[in-house]
C-alpha cells in the first residue's frame, strides 16, 4: 500500500489495514492513533515521531524501521520481530509488548513506564537512561543489555535473565529481582535500595557503590568479596540475618 492511499483510507475512517506491507513508506510524523495493523509488514518504513496512541501491531513484522520520538502510549505490540528497529525516546507507556523479539534494538531514552513486556528478547539492547518504572519485566532475557542510568523504580523483574548486563547507575528502587540471573553484571553505584534479590543469581557481579540498604537478598547466590565498598544498611543477607554496618567480613 502507499502512503497516500492508507492516510485517505484513514481520514475516511477505515482503521483496519491487517496483514499489509508498509516497507520503504515514509510517514513520519503522521497520525495513524487506534488503528489496527496485525500481522503486517514493515520493513525500512519511516514511523519517526508519528502519532500511534493505541495501535494495534500484533505479531508484525517491524525491522529496520525508524521509530524514534513516536507516540506508542497503549499500543499492542505482542510478539512484534523489531529486530535492527530504532525506538529511542519513543513513548511506549502503558503498551503490551509481552514476546516481543528486540535483538540490539536502539530503545535509548525510552518510556517504558508501566509497560508489559514479560518474556521478551532483549538480548544486546541499548536501555540507557530509559524509564521503566512499575514495567512488567518477569521472564524477559537482558543478557548483554545496556541499561546504564535506567530508571527501574518498582519494576517486576522476577524470573529475568540479566547477565552480563550494564545496569550501573540505574535506579531499583523498590524492584522484584527475585530468582533474576545477575551473574557478571554490572550494578556498580546502582540504587537498590528496598530491592528484593531472594534467590537471585550475583555470581561475579559488580556491586562497587551499589546501594543495597533495606534489600532483600534472602538466599541469593553471592561471593563474599562481592559487599566490599557496598552500602549496607538494614540490609537481609543470603542467611536471613540482618546487618546494618558493613562488617569487615560476611559469613554467608
Amino acid at each position: 500500500m502507499q502512503k497516500a492511499e492508507l492516510l485517505e483510507r484513514y481520514d475516511a475512517g477505515e482503521r483496519n489495514f491487517s496483514e499489509i506491507d508498509l516497507s520503504h513508506i515514509d510517514l513520519s510524523g503522521q497520525n495513524l492513533s487506534g488503528a489496527t495493523f496485525t500481522k503486517s509488514k514493515l520493513k525500512y518504513t519511516n514511523l519517526e515521531g508519528a502519532y500511534l496512541f493505541g495501535v494495534n501491531f500484533r505479531h508484525s513484522y517491524i525491522v529496520d524501521t525508524n521509530l524514534a520520538h513516536a507516540q506508542l502510549c497503549g499500543a499492542n505490540l505482542w510478539g512484534v520481530n523489531f529486530q535492527g528497529s530504532v525506538l529511542a525516546a519513543a513513548n511506549l507507556s502503558d503498551a503490551y509488548l509481552r514476546g516481543t523479539y528486540l535483538l540490539k534494538a536502539d530503545l535509548s531514552k525510552v518510556n517504558l513506564q508501566r509497560a508489559n513486556l514479560q518474556r521478551s528478547y532483549l538480548w544486546g539492547a541499548n536501555l540507557n537512561h530509559s524509564d521503566l518504572r512499575d514495567a512488567n519485566l518477569t521472564g524477559v532475557n537482558l543478557d548483554s543489555a545496556t541499561l546504564m542510568l535506567a530508571e527501574l523504580s518498582e519494576a517486576n523483574c522476577q524470573d529475568s535473565s540479566m547477565k552480563g548486563a550494564n545496569l550501573s547507575g540505574a535506579c531499583l528502587i523498590g524492584a522484584s529481582l527475585d530468582r533474576a540471573n545477575l551473574s557478571h553484571a554490572n550494578l556498580s553505584l546502582a540504587e537498590l535500595s528496598e530491592a528484593s534479590l531472594k534467590y537471585a543469581l550475583l555470581t561475579d557481579a559488580i556491586l562497587d557503590q551499589a546501594n543495597l540498604s533495606s534489600t532483600n537478598l534472602t538466599h541469593a547466590h553471592v561471593t563474599l568479596d562481592s559487599f566490599q565498598n557496598v552500602k549496607l544498611s538494614r540490609t537481609i543477607l543470603p542467611d536471613t540475618s540482618i546487618v546494618d554496618t558493613p562488617p569487615a567480613m560476611l559469613t554467608i
